[in-house]
């Protein structure tokens, strides 16, 4: 017997939608680990690039403001001003060459892993869910557990979820919710479309679309090249705007005067 009886007569179709939905959230993120392993170096690289030629030219326009302003320059202030601007383009940086260190170490699942979590999940979702079931929201210990079986299942991790079925199971057992739960859910129609939204805009927008790149050799090798000549074009330019720099500093009058603490 389910644990949760509806009432709304659109409920089955709402559960459906709702589990639809997870998969193709899970999907999407897998996709993104893959889209990652295959160009993320080539991306953050680009980026690297990009930045540098940002920082060169913040330098440029610094210089030049100090020359029509007939100012001496510090190098230390213009340091910690170029620092300061140059903040966060350096922990976007970080922050992707960390998300392709993890994709790196993800692992693969065999497709017993993956079709096992999918039940399992189904299964507990069924129970726990909290837009399926209300008692999730009102008791910590279940929504720990929920987010735990999210965890689990974008990791195909099989082990846990079956651990976490018992656990579940035991909970509601433990705070009185192992008998029929009659729900009403409010304004269903609504939340069916917004769900039917959702499922269009997660396959028809990236991440998910990265699929049918990725399984096409001929596509991965043009985007690859393509990744490659922007390298190379960002290089180029840094070398540009380094020797504008050399210029500024040896001909354009440009004038470095440390100031003393």
């Amino acid at each position: 017997m389910d644990l949760v009886k509806a009432v709304n007569s659109r409920f089955e179709e709402y559960e459906k939608l709702l589990l639809e939905r997870d998969q193709l959230e899970k999907e999407a993120g897998q996709i993104w680990t893959a889209y990652v392993k295959v160009f993320g170096q080539l991306i953050s690289d680009v980026f690297e690039q990009k930045i540098e030629c940002i920082k060169r030219k913040k330098m440029i326009a610094y210089y030049q403001k100090a020359l029509n302003c007939g100012e001496v320059i510090d190098p230390g202030k213009m340091s910690e001003f170029i620092e300061r601007e140059m903040a966060s383009y350096y922990l976007e940086l970080k922050q992707m060459l960390e998300e392709n260190r993890l994709c790196e170490n993800s692992g693969t699942h065999s497709p017993y892993e993956v079709k096992r979590s999918k039940t399992l999940y189904r299964r507990l979702a069924k129970l726990i869910h909290p837009d399926i079931n209300p008692e999730t929201d009102r008791h910590e210990v279940l929504m720990d557990l929920w987010n735990r079986i999210c965890i689990a299942y974008g990791h195909n991790d099989v082990k846990s979820l079956s651990e976490l079925e018992i656990l579940v199971r035991k909970a509601l057992k433990e705070l009185g919710c192992g008998d029929e739960i009659t729900v009403e859910i409010p304004d269903i129609e609504a939340k069916i479309d917004a769900l039917n939204d959702e499922i269009y805009n997660i396959k028809h927008t990236e991440p998910y679309i990265y699929a049918s790149l990725l399984y096409d050799e001929k596509a991965v090798d043009k985007k690859k090249r393509e990744l490659m000549d922007e390298l190379s074009e960002y290089k180029e330019y840094r070398s540009e705007l380094d020797a504008v720099i050399d210029d500024l500093l040896r001909n354009g009058g440009v004038e470095l005067q440390w100031q003393m603490s």
